[in-house]
């Protein structure tokens, strides 16, 4: 997987292509079974002056020799560790379907170190109290008919080889039972904006958890359909560019 030019071996959040003129940096939570390779094409498209990061989970892409992550509270408190330490301000977060209640929850704990993001973009994903999530079947076959079933996730070029699919089940899996393990717990809303994505055609995100996002800040948040599925910020690409291009403009 194409993880772009990251800068920092072993590190929770890598810099996916350097902006020497940047004025804002975006730090990116990929969706389950991915690693920061997923968010390469928005590190050129997003703007000549957003930086784009990604957050990288154990077990893939410079974390490959990492067990994977089972402990919401470790993977929180590494990634805002990292950031803290690494992602220069102001800054986003943005996260797509898992990565979205990781963004969240990196959110909140880096508002009460108090250093908040200036923007949250979640996508895919409906609020963290109102999410829902299948069990994780033990069979590999069972899990690729669950995935393909509620989130159409599997591309047919990686199942066509058996080499990719050795790679990409077992964190796919992990990444799975590690968003079963989220339990939300109440606490004080955000004091950022919030824009929520999800796609038309994305029977994983109802329109009444998708808009339960607005009750999570008291900044503001944004409701988007793109044309989609689950994948809508690839499936209606320019449309979610535009979007984040407008809501970003004030955090500069």
């Amino acid at each position: 997987m194409n993880t772009g030019s990251q800068v920092t071996t072993g590190a929770s959040v890598v810099r996916l292509a350097p902006c020497p003129r940047a004025r804002l940096r975006v730090v990116c939570f990929p969706h389950s079974g991915a690693g920061p390779g997923v968010f390469h094409r928005w590190a050129r498209s997003l703007a000549p002056d957003v930086e784009v990061w990604s957050a990288v989970l154990p077990g893939r892409a410079a974390r490959a020799d990492e067990p994977f992550a089972d402990r919401w509270e470790s993977v929180v408190a590494d990634a805002a560790d990292a950031i803290e330490a690494s992602v220069p301000g102001p800054y986003a977060l943005l996260g797509q379907s898992l990565g979205a209640a990781l963004a969240f929850e990196t959110a909140r704990e880096l508002q009460r170190r108090r250093r908040p993001p200036a923007h949250l973009i979640v996508s895919a994903s409906a609020a963290p109290d109102a999410r829902e999530v299948f069990p994780v079947p033990a069979d590999d076959e069972a899990l690729i008919r669950a995935v393909d079933r509620h989130y159409a996730g599997i591309p047919a070029e990686v199942r066509a080889v058996p080499e990719l699919v050795a790679y990409f089940l077992p964190v796919l899996r992990a990444d799975l039972e590690l968003a079963l393990a989220y339990t939300y717990r109440s606490g004080p809303p955000l004091g950022l904006p919030v824009t929520a994505f999800a796609g038309d055609r994305d029977s994983s995100v109802s329109a009444a958890g998708l808009a339960a996002w607005r009750g999570h800040t008291v900044a503001g948040c944004e409701i988007h359909r793109l044309a989609g599925g689950h994948f809508c910020l690839d499936d209606d690409e320019n449309r979610a560019l535009a979007v984040v291009r407008r809501r970003l403009a004030g955090a500069r």
